[in-house]
């Protein structure tokens, strides 16, 4: 196993990598506003997965989910297996899939002939129908980065302190009397 991961990540030997940490068994599901409201329908019943920054924040989320979960005896202190990626190769992934399904969708437009040209009639045409056209999905399009708690501290910190300048200017001559 150990040797198969060294192979898989021989490229990645001397340099540095971002990490992300996944706990296998957390989801997280989106906003209520959007889940009502917003254009995906299948929003109203998915979940997304979280990919954490830190470490510590993704044990915080992991002890809330066990806290407000009703059966508490059936979930563990702590995640079964918690896993880290390379930000890059994660962000990669996405991208590749996104390009696989875009060059898809234009496949299939391109096989319609001139009705896949003209977007409108492509859609009532097309049915509505998203993905690949299989159904296979690879579950990159529900992950949801979360940042770490203390960079966003830091953050709100330097926002808070401002960088000392006045906010208004003094007035200046402008028009044609300028």
């Amino acid at each position: 196993e150990e040797g198969r991961l060294r192979r898989e990540y021989a490229h990645m030997e001397g340099g540095v990598g971002l990490p992300v940490f996944y706990g296998e068994g957390l989801v997280k599901k989106p906003p209520v506003l959007k889940r009502l409201f917003g254009k995906e329908k299948a929003w109203a019943t998915s979940s997304l997965t979280p990919l954490y920054f830190s470490y510590e924040d993704l044990m915080r989320d992991w002890k809330v989910m066990r806290e407000r979960s009703q059966n508490k005896n059936r979930i563990p202190e702590k995640p079964f297996k918690v896993e880290v990626f390379n930000l890059m190769d994660v962000v990669t992934s996405l991208d590749k899939e996104q390009w696989k399904m875009e060059r898809r969708a234009e496949l299939r437009r391109e096989k319609k002939g001139w009705v896949g040209k003209i977007p409108v009639v492509h859609r009532f045409v097309k049915g509505g129908l998203k993905g690949d056209g299989n159904g296979v999905r690879s579950g990159l399009e529900r992950i949801v980065f979360v940042p770490s708690s203390l960079g966003m501290q830091a953050k709100e910190r330097i926002s808070a302190y401002g960088n000392r300048k006045a906010r208004l200017r003094s007035m200046r001559a402008w028009g044609r009397n300028a």
